[in-house]
């Protein structure tokens, strides 16, 4: 294992490990967040943190979408992180933040061809050792299942794995 590596609690990994070791391949999955996690935090030394950032920086969105998706932050932000808030309550606020961030982006001028020009741009690099990755998953037939917080999940994503993985 990696010398950088810190495992806060080494009983509780291994007892982990012997679960999935014993439950076989045919019942486990792997959920990853697709930025910043399967793909770099830095890409040409610059920090790229998510691909609404991307197209924000990119000038893709209307001039306001900055403030007005920051007005939504400050407001669904802190209920997210509050542990004293009941779990449905804090559900219904994250799926309305989500919602409405999606409408802004739409009414803020996304569209599929930005999302295609950010995926051809030399902005989004997956991390070391991914392929290999998932060449290992699809191998064993272990489902990979990967998310964004952004918003911009579905299509984007696969807009980039098809690009970039598309086995010719």
């Amino acid at each position: 294992m990696e010398e950088n590596v810190i495992i806060a609690n080494p009983e509780k990994l291994e007892k982990v490990k012997k679960l999935i070791s014993e439950g076989g391949a045919e019942k486990l999955h792997v959920l990853a967040d697709f930025d910043r996690t399967l793909t770099k935090a830095f890409v040409g030394g610059k920090l790229i943190p998510s691909l609404t950032s991307i197209l924000r920086d990119g000038n893709y969105l209307t001039p306001d979408y900055t403030s007005k998706a920051r007005a939504l932050y400050d407001k669904y932000h802190p209920i997210e992180i509050d542990p004293k808030i009941p779990l449905e309550k804090k559900k219904k606020a994250m799926e309305e933040w989500w919602l409405t961030h999606f409408d802004l982006l739409i009414k803020s001028g996304l569209n599929k061809k930005d999302l295609e020009n950010v995926v051809g741009s030399a902005k989004i690099e997956s991390r070391k050792g991914f392929s290999e990755f998932a060449d290992f998953l699809k191998k064993h037939n272990i489902p990979l299942v990967v998310m964004s917080s952004s918003g911009l999940g579905g299509d984007i994503i696969s807009m980039y794995l098809e690009k970039k993985y598309r086995k010719k």
